[in-house]
């Protein structure tokens, strides 16, 4: 008798514990999620912070929360979902009453763009998980991955040097810090500019010479077109983040030595990124480049033949850097009037076929696989 009354209230405390976790095992427990930065660059580690709060008198032995993300936001121990691009990210909590747990978990970038997190599913159970209680949450939480810079050895690049500052026939006013010899004096110069080295070697007062510089500004150009025939095509997926690498590879590039800088593309249905030489500059270009979607909806050969119509586009660029996974006579021809024009020309490409066309500056671009 005892033992059936012991059995008894060993029932009636079981009922009372899942009805009571049952009905408050999730109540008051909100759960937040964010990224430690908004921005990252591809192959950059960055964090995840997960904070978990019960705000309530009733512990919360075990509750488990799982993020839905994108497969290339890698995170240790996590898997991606079969046929999918999905990745499921888990976490596991005890919580005592009026508890707050943060988790900062390290993710690493494995390809640029926008990534999101999606959701978040929250399962709560009791101390002898007769209960599993499930919520779903939404979760407005991105980041950007700009992409990385391929790596171009220098042999790869075209023979083309840039540099900062470029001489210049005619511009407002000389430079003062470019000096190309010395002149006769006129007396309209100041005391500081002779040169009294000069003056000495030819017993007449002789001055500083100074040339006219202007700077570099570029245009970098990405084909997305795949073939020179038929209907627009896109490129296929590996090649065009070779392309967007190597464009990134060229900003840095033109970053360093300061100069001017534009980007244009026939992907996305046209992008004209209008650019400058200071960092922020570079940075919202190379956010355009992040967010680039894999289309093409413009033929490269009329993309180029109405810039050039227009007279707009190229007019004040003296580099021009075409990405490119082919090169037809179309492009080599206009190639040849810019280069006329004063301009430096160079393309970048993957095919090993265009490599010994005369008369252009081919810089190689290997494959990158994703």
């Amino acid at each position: 008798m005892e033992m059936l009354a012991i059995l008894v209230i060993v029932a009636i405390l079981l009922f009372a514990e899942h009805q009571i976790f049952l009905r408050l095992v999730l109540k008051n427990v909100t759960y937040t999620v964010r990224f430690s930065t908004s921005e990252a660059i591809e192959g950059e580690t960055f964090e995840i912070v997960e904070e978990i709060v019960n705000d309530k008198g009733l512990p919360v032995p075990w509750v488990k929360t799982e993020l839905s993300t994108s497969r290339w936001l890698e995170f240790a121990g996590t898997q991606v979902a079969r046929a999918s691009d999905t990745r499921f990210v888990p976490s596991v909590f005890s919580l005592r009453p009026h508890q707050k747990c943060t988790r900062t978990r390290t993710a690493v970038a494995m390809k640029r763009g926008n990534f999101r997190l999606e959701s978040v599913s929250m399962i709560g159970s009791d101390l002898l998980g007769l209960v599993s209680v499930s919520r779903a949450l939404s979760v407005n939480e991105s980041i950007r991955i700009l992409p990385a810079p391929y790596e171009l050895r220098e042999s790869e690049l075209s023979d083309m040097e840039l540099s900062g500052e470029i001489t210049a026939h005619r511009f407002i006013c000389e430079d003062p810090f470019l000096i190309s010899g010395s002149r006769e004096y006129t007396g309209r110069e100041p005391m500081n500019r002779i040169h009294w080295n000069s003056t000495a070697r030819n017993a007449q007062l002789m001055v500083f010479n100074n040339d006219y510089t202007t700077r570099n500004r570029a245009a970098i150009l990405i084909n997305m077109q795949k073939t020179p025939n038929g209907e627009p095509r896109p490129v296929t997926t590996g090649d065009a983040e070779t392309y967007i690498k190597a464009a990134s590879f060229l900003l840095d590039r033109l970053a360093d030595i300061g100069a001017e800088c534009d980007l244009y593309t026939n992907g996305s249905g046209g992008v004209h990124e209008k650019g400058g030489s200071d960092s922020e500059d570079y940075m919202r270009m190379l956010r355009v480049l992040a967010d680039l979607e894999i289309t093409c909806t413009i033929d490269f050969r009329d993309f180029l033949t109405q810039a050039e119509m227009a007279g707009i586009y190229f007019a004040d660029r003296t580099d021009i850097l075409i990405v490119t996974a082919y090169i037809d006579d179309t492009m080599a021809d206009l190639a040849a009037v810019w280069r006329r024009r004063g301009k430096h020309v160079a393309f970048y490409c993957n095919d090993d076929s265009v490599h010994d066309r005369e008369l252009l500056r081919v810089g190689r671009v290997g494959r990158y696989y994703s």
